[in-house]
């Protein structure tokens, strides 16, 4: 499992802003806690944001291995 990769989350964690060159990945993993407390990984590509929708938390961005 890769080490999270320093991010700012919002205050309410629906967004999730990063340096993109923390890592060589051109895909970060967002792990992503779902309302009902499932955790789910969603793969996205290293812009340097992400954000969820509705009452999702993002957790942390992680560097997503090569496929």
């Amino acid at each position: 499992m890769p080490d999270p990769i320093p991010a700012r989350l919002s205050d309410e964690g629906r967004t999730a802003t990063w340096n993109p060159a923390m890592t060589i990945a051109s895909h970060v993993l967002v792990r992503v806690r779902l309302p009902d407390g499932r955790v789910e990984d969603r793969r996205s590509m290293n812009s340097g944001r992400a954000r969820v929708r509705g009452e999702e938390i993002i957790e942390a961005i992680l560097a997503a291995d090569a496929p």
